[in-house]
């Protein structure tokens, strides 16, 4: 956690000064706008830095009396890293085309509260850890100009691919221990908003933006953890910086 911490407080701070650059570059009126035909390219490139914070939107089954040794399905968040590269295509004066495909590093955990012997209850904890392949296609919608800066919102879809996931692999260590499991690939919507910022020899943005998956991430296997629970999507934050 102190890690995720540092980070988010690195990337932050690379961001006020990037930001207070640009501010510093539009004190002068008089000063021309940076970049000034940027936005007229047809084509340019860039990356991304950021961080997520990523959690499980489930669904137990309607009846758990059949599994009368669990009594609640919980879902816990973590944060992670993204790292991606930015192919940006302009569609029009206000609309632009991105593919940004990215490495996330997810972790989540499913907690199970189990009754033992009828009366005691105690939690079992089942972590998923993913290293995802993000492949997104999005639509870039942006406002006009104010000199050095400009608002946007991006909304599309994206293919997620689990290059971590243990589908199709068997603990043959410890056979008795049950592990949860994701399918390898998820279909996912996003929808965020973010601005611009216009330097002198580069534009960079904050961007903030959410993943929902649409399809059931979790592999059902005949036992009481997969069969109690109805559904795992993928719900995640995320908050990035884009250099381009």
């Amino acid at each position: 956690m102190n890690t995720i911490r540092h980070a988010f407080a690195l990337l932050l701070t690379s961001a006020l000064l990037a930001l207070s650059t640009a501010e510093a570059q539009d004190f002068s009126a008089r000063r021309a706008p940076n970049l000034p035909s940027y936005d007229f390219k047809k084509l340019h490139f860039g990356f991304l830095l950021g961080i997520n914070h990523a959690d499980f939107a489930h669904k137990s089954v309607s009846n758990l009396n059949p599994f009368d040794s669990i009594m609640v399905i919980e879902s816990s968040p973590s944060s992670g890293f993204d790292v991606g590269i930015i192919t940006d295509l302009r569609l029009g004066e206000y609309f632009n085309l991105r593919f940004i495909p990215q490495i996330s590093l997810i972790d989540r955990t499913v907690n199970y509260n189990v009754r033992i012997r009828g009366f005691d209850q105690t939690q079992t904890h089942k972590k998923i850890e993913s290293v995802n392949l993000d492949l997104p296609l999005l639509l870039k919608l942006k406002s006009s100009r104010m000199h050095n800066c400009r608002v946007y919102v991006v909304g599309g879809g994206q293919l997620s691919v689990d290059l971590a996931s243990q589908a199709n692999k068997k603990n043959k260590k410890n056979p008795e221990f049950v592990m949860l499991k994701l399918n390898r690939t998820e279909f996912q919507t996003q929808a965020g908003v973010g601005m611009d910022f216009y330097a002198n020899l580069f534009k960079f943005s904050i961007e903030a933006k959410m993943s929902y998956g649409l399809n059931d991430m979790l592999k059902h296997e005949d036992n009481v953890y997969t069969n109690s629970v109805e559904y795992l999507k993928s719900k995640i934050f995320h908050i990035s910086i884009l250099f381009e």
